[in-house]
């Protein structure tokens, strides 16, 4: 080394090239003076699996540069990681798997480094044995769970099917519910709560003796064979001469769909007809198909014409009319404005109670409010005398994103204009006219989208408790979560589980909370299907009352005893009501727990008479106050001065 430049003297430069050149024949890689990277492969069996492992070891350059002190220094450092390493993917396996690894498969990993090779085995086959154990975990569940055959395993009693097809206002629904009224024993089965009520009334008062049943209140008359329900609420232990289910295409829903396809396949009837619109109709024919049975066809015509009227603007509302808007927000906004145009109005959206809304159909109808201003809660067979239907907008936020509304979900709602026996004709239009040709084309071209969607199921306590000993967990969230991601792998059976977001999301909030675990297992997945927003204060409380069941055995609901403050009252109202439903939809399967139900309802009562008593008030003829604060403002503007006095 020259000391005075630091440089190697030649005579060791040309001694390092030499050696550099040597080892490079040799097929090691040089790295600097000292080290090397020797190529190294080993094979591993683990169970029926062979590893093929490949990647340079850096060694020092060893004295002999040969091959076979090469391949000794790599072994001392390759022989005990290689020990280290079987050690470890055993005890993965027996960690991971239920049973031995019996797949025999080669597994090729090669990089630069050994080490790096290794470290890509080790997570590949750590992934491996994870996707085999669910591979039989998922056979397993398919195999006990028997879901492949959930439509099948139901009734095998002999049924007919018979779907009654049309538009609304061409009396399908009445002409079935006549079939009800005919047979000795029946059910009609609801997608709402009010459309439920009205047929109870209308059954007892054509004198044929009728129970109610919807997810917050029976009234049982003890003489009564025939019962009118929401669809989640059928009892499928009871047996019927006729059911009735209505708005079947809701069959297509992801959210509710799962509960249509249960009626129809479990309810123990004779006779079942199915009512609802051309779009649903295929969708029923494949289910009934799947269940053995055949479905015949009775088609009917609307009884009075649906005509599309220009657009118009606010000023040319008239008595009569609904105006339709896809929010709370927007229908208070708009009966505002509807007020300031000098008419009084109703209101009718999905917060509201079924009582509330009930109350407020009964305003328009009677005619003590001159307009109604709802969203699309009217389109699902609630019988209104509406002379025209004004769209405010065809645009909705359906949850996930702001979207033009579907041509069924047009139709659906337009179809309530013209009250047939009330009205000659239906008029249906827009406010905007940018969505004139949209509406025009929906209502005068009836195209049926060709559709084969799936066939919308969802597990029932049984299925959650029987895959809870099949995975080992008792958590309903994790349970659901299982279903929603893992159950029904093969497309071609042609079954979904239904979306269960919200249900996952109750779930695991209410298994977070202290003591709530302690419940038994289908305690826990009734609360999870409590009906209840992710939103606002509703999941909070329903926690507490969870708490308050898990430790007490007793919720009396006492929060609903204190009227609490908002800027926005009828807003407050809607949500002390809402948790007042709750309370009662608990109360009907937990009697024991939630004993204060008589109570409850009684608050309930008292909270929507202050509902409607301020829908009353936003929706009065307001022209005379919008006349009266003009002349305020003309009064108190200040005056002018004339030319030549100003200062």
């Amino acid at each position: 080394m020259n000391e005075e430049t630091g440089a190697p003297e030649p005579s060791e430069k040309a001694a390092r090239a030499k050696l550099r050149r040597s080892v490079e024949r040799l097929g090691w890689k040089w790295i600097n003076r000292e080290t090397v990277a020797v190529p190294c492969e080993r094979e591993l069996l683990l169970g029926a699996r062979t590893l093929l492992v490949r990647g340079g070891v850096s060694i020092t350059i060893p004295e002999p540069s040969d091959e076979a002190a090469g391949r000794a220094a790599a072994d001392a450092i390759v022989g005990p990681t290689m020990e280290l390493f079987a050690h470890t993917m055993e005890h993965t396996a027996k960690k991971i798997l239920s049973r031995p690894d019996d797949v025999e498969c080669m597994h090729v990993f090669e990089r630069g480094s050994f080490f790096t090779a290794l470290e890509d085995a080790r997570r590949a086959l750590t992934q491996t044995y994870q996707a085999l154990e669910n591979r039989r975990l998922d056979d397993r569940v398919e195999a006990e769970l028997g879901l492949s055959f959930y439509l099948e395993g139901y009734t095998t009693q002999a049924r007919t099917f018979e779907y009654f097809v049309g538009p609304t206002n061409s009396g399908k629904t009445h002409a079935a519910i006549e079939a009800l009224c005919a047979a000795e024993r029946g059910v009609y089965l609801a997608p709402l709560r009010l459309l439920a009520l009205e047929v109870y009334e209308r059954l007892n008062e054509l004198g044929t003796p009728a129970s109610l049943v919807t997810g917050e209140e029976r009234i049982v008359q003890p003489e009564a064979q025939h019962v009118s329900a929401t669809v989640e609420m059928l009892d499928l232990s009871r047996e019927h001469d006729v059911a009735v289910i209505d708005e079947v295409q809701m069959l297509e829903d992801a959210q509710r769909g799962w509960a249509w396809t249960l009626a129809i396949t479990a309810v123990r009837a004779t006779r079942v007809l199915l009512c609802g619109s051309e779009e649903g109709l295929r969708a029923a024919k494949r289910l009934v198909s799947r269940v053995g049975g055949a479905l015949s066809v009775r088609r009917f015509e609307r009884k009075n014409p649906l005509r599309i009227a220009p657009p118009i603007t606010l000023a040319d509302l008239r008595r009569g009319d609904a105006l339709v808007g896809f929010s709370r927000n927007a229908v208070v906004e708009l009966q505002g404005e509807v007020g300031r145009r000098g008419f009084t109005s109703a209101a009718i959206y999905g917060s509201l109670s079924p009582l509330v809304r009930r109350r407020e159909a009964e305003r328009f109808r009677t005619g003590a409010a001159d307009v109604l201003v709802a969203t699309d809660a009217i389109g699902l067979g609630l019988n209104l005398p509406i002379r025209r239907i004004v769209f405010a907008t065809l645009e909705k936020f359906d949850g996930i994103e702001e979207r033009v509304l579907t041509p069924q979900e047009i139709r659906q709602i337009a179809g309530r204009a013209g009250r047939y026996g009330i009205h000659e004709e239906g008029l249906v239009t827009a406010l905007d006219r940018r969505h004139f040709g949209l509406l025009k084309r929906c209502i005068e071209r009836h195209d049926v989208a060709v559709t084969d969607g799936p066939i919308w199921i969802s597990p029932t306590d049984d299925h959650l408790r029987r895959l809870s000993g099949i995975i080992g967990t008792n958590r309903v969230g994790r349970l659901l979560q299982f279903f929603q991601e893992r159950v029904l792998r093969e497309a071609d059976i042609g079954l979904r589980i239904a979306d269960l977001s919200d249900t996952i999301e109750v779930a695991n909030v209410l298994e977070f909370t202290e003591g709530f675990l302690d419940l038994p297992l289908e305690v826990r997945c009734t609360y999870s299907r409590a009906p209840v927003s992710t939103r606002g204060p509703g999941l909070a409380v329903l926690a507490q009352w969870g708490v308050q069941h898990a430790r007490d055995g007793v919720v009396d609901g006492f929060e609903l005893m204190l009227d609490g403050g908002s800027r926005d009252r009828l807003l407050a109202y809607e949500d002390r009501s809402r948790l007042a439903t709750l309370y009662l939809w608990l109360a009907q399967r937990f009697p024991d727990v939630y004993r204060n139900h008589a109570d409850i309802a009684a608050v309930r009562e008292r909270i929507d008479d202050d509902i409607h008593a301020a829908l009353l008030a936003r929706g009065a003829h307001r022209k005379s106050a919008k006349r009266t604060s003009g002349e305020v403002r003309r009064k108190t503007r200040p005056r002018r001065a004339p030319p030549g006095r100003r200062r």
